[in-house]
């Protein structure tokens, strides 16, 4: 089955002080994981604080950086790579667990894909990490909200 990653908004101006870590964690987990996919896309976050600004803190070679405006990543854009690239399984991780990360989800699931939430390669800028896995797991499954990436980062 070809499976796509999708790590939402690590970007600078999103960030601050408090979320640092995920971009070394989602770094890590790109550069130890990356080949695993058939697909990697990088979402940024545009708001008018960044117009003509480059904030993402990610990089890996071949990823897909699209743009978005939304909550959801699931764009035209991110639709249209999935489907080109006949992708059915998507994993997704990065900020905000509460808000891009569910609501990501709950489009993937709309469209008919299997999807894994990675609990450890993503942050909450709200500290409501613990609250919206708890959401994943009654949307796709226990077996869904995979531990697997690195060291755990909240409690």
């Amino acid at each position: 089955m070809k499976k796509a990653l999708i790590l939402t908004d690590v970007q600078e101006d999103f960030l601050r002080n408090q979320l640092d870590y995920i971009k070394m964690i989602a770094q890590r987990y790109l550069n130890d994981h990356g080949k695993e996919y058939d697909l990697v896309i990088l979402t940024l976050w545009r708001h008018s604080g960044n117009k003509g600004e480059n904030p993402l803190l990610l990089h890996y070679e071949g990823a897909k950086v699209i743009e978005k405006t939304s909550y959801s990543a699931i764009t035209p854009d991110v639709e249209k790579l999935l489907k080109d690239n006949g992708i059915k399984e998507v994993h997704i991780g990065g900020v905000d667990a509460e808000a891009t990360i569910l609501a990501t989800m709950f489009s993937l699931v709309d469209k008919g894909y299997e999807v894994k939430v990675m609990e450890r390669v993503i942050a909450s800028a709200h500290g409501q990490n613990g609250a919206a896995m708890g959401i994943a797991r009654t949307i796709v499954g226990n077996e869904n909200v995979v531990d697997y990436g690195t060291q755990r980062v909240w409690v």
